[in-house]
């Protein structure tokens, strides 16, 4: 996904927001290996990415991992 947004009548800027959510999953998973190392939740967010999640689902997977210590802080289950 591309966005363009018009400076003036003579130029234009593209930004590659694709980059800059790449860039922001690089930087969250810098922060998980400092905090974790390379844990197998770690491990299971990177191998995931490009395979079975997308670069946004990724980036919110690191994002709770950091904020919460587990990939699966978000899960629900109910047994009946």
């Amino acid at each position: 996904m591309t966005a363009v947004y018009s400076l003036d009548m003579s130029e234009t800027a593209v930004i590659n927001l694709d980059e800059a959510v790449r860039c922001e999953i690089r930087r969250e998973l810098a922060v998980a290996r400092a905090k974790h190392g390379n844990s197998w939740e770690v491990q299971s967010i990177v191998n995931s990415w490009g395979d079975t999640m997308d670069d946004r689902e990724t980036l919110a997977a690191f994002r709770l991992f950091n904020r919460t210590g587990s990939m699966f802080a978000g899960v629900i289950c109910s047994i009946h």
